[in-house]
């Protein structure tokens, strides 16, 4: 095997296998060698992604739904959230590295090589169990590192799901629950989702936004009420369950590594601070990527600014989180309650100018968020 390659995608990923997909679409790398290394087959449903967009992507094929409608719950407010012109899509790992790998077998310069990476050194040298590689430019999602430093805010998002089959058709298909914030937040920001496959089939998930992780009979109890309780499901089955962990930070993240090795993913500080959502962050940052490449371009090249405003404002909420003067699920509420649904969605989406972002600002509660922004500041 040629141990040497233009490009090595360590991690084969969500930020992986997507960089190498829109790699495979840019005419002028077709001849460029492209190794991607990972220590799992990945060949099982291990994640599921949901994300909002306007625009199509390359997965729209494989999404095992879509909706244009969602409702959200609080104690004090519940509306079906109408999105247009966004589609929110539930998309499972299992069908993504099916497609991605497909593709990638079709092609004649991506080479797979399924083996757990050790060490990935400053000059592009992959250090893997059995052999070594070498990149101009390696692409690393396998490897995350997050320094603490003092003032900066850590928290996670962590979640366990259930996929649920009842007997009884309960699920409305059409309408997936986004936030149900009426559970016990336990002084946390916690909140429920289901995403009905039919009215028989749903993903069941409990989040948290937190700073520390709960013990699993926890997560098993809640699932277990609200299933009970809100759903009214008296007996059903447990087909899968899943779970995870995001960090949610403003600590500044090193994109790279050294000249030849640039961070991508969470490990490239695509996961968004405040939401802990990542994938469609990193289709806009892979795309950007693979683009500079094919123009001969720094692959990093105009993906950042000097000063980013969403960072300032991932920074006060997450603040906001992290002093718990103000009830989270009131934040995401009144956000709801008082703006179209496509504002909410585009400020999240960090596509919004000033006077947008003014607006979603007065809509929540302002002597908490102006003192945040203050501390944040100063």
């Amino acid at each position: 095997m040629n141990q040497e390659f233009d490009y090595i995608i360590a991690g084969a990923g969500a930020s992986g296998l997507s960089l190498a997909l829109y790699m495979l679409e840019e005419p002028a790398l077709k001849n460029k060698q492209i190794l991607i290394l990972d220590k799992h087959a990945k060949n099982s449903n291990d994640r599921t992604w949901c994300f909002w967009q306007k625009e199509t992507s390359p997965f729209d094929q494989i999404l095992h739904a879509s909706w244009n409608e969602l409702y959200f719950h609080s104690p004090v407010f519940s509306k079906v959230l109408e999105i247009q012109p966004y589609h929110y899509k539930m998309l499972r790992s299992r069908d993504f590295y099916g497609f991605c790998f497909g593709k990638i077998k079709e092609s004649k310069n991506i080479t797979f090589v399924q083996e757990e990476i050790q060490e990935i050194k400053d000059d592009g040298t992959v250090i893997c169990e059995s052999q070594m590689f070498k990149g101009s430019y390696v692409f690393n999602s396998a490897f995350v590192s997050i320094p603490k430093t003092k003032g900066k805010h850590h928290l996670l998002q962590h979640f366990k799901g259930w996929f649920i089959k009842s007997e009884k058709p309960v699920f409305d298909p059409n309408r997936p629950v986004l936030m149900d914030f009426r559970i016990d937040q336990k002084g946390d920001c916690r909140f429920m989702y289901v995403l009905p496959k039919n009215e028989y089939q749903a993903l069941v998930e409990y989040t948290i936004f937190s700073a520390n992780l709960l013990q699993e009979e926890e997560y098993e109890s809640a699932l277990e009420k609200y299933c009970l309780e809100e759903l009214k499901l008296e007996s059903y089955e447990i087909e899968e369950t899943e779970y995870g962990v995001i960090p949610m930070t403003n600590e500044p993240i090193p994109k790279t590594q050294s000249g030849r090795v640039i961070n991508i993913g969470t490990a490239g500080g695509h996961t968004k601070a405040s939401t802990g959502y990542t994938f469609a962050f990193i289709q806009k940052k892979c795309r950007k990527i693979a683009s500079n490449l094919a123009e001969n371009k720094l692959p990093l090249e105009g993906l950042d600014s000097k000063f980013d405003k969403h960072l300032l404002y991932d920074s006060i909420f997450l603040r906001v989180l992290s002093e718990k003067n103000f009830p989270a699920w009131r934040v995401f509420s009144e956000l709801f309650e008082k703006l179209p649904p496509k504002t909410v969605f585009d400020f999240l989406d960090e596509n919004t100018d000033l006077l947008t972002d003014i607006r979603v600002m007065n809509s929540t509660h302002i002597p908490t968020f102006l003192k945040a922004a203050l501390k944040e500041i100063f």
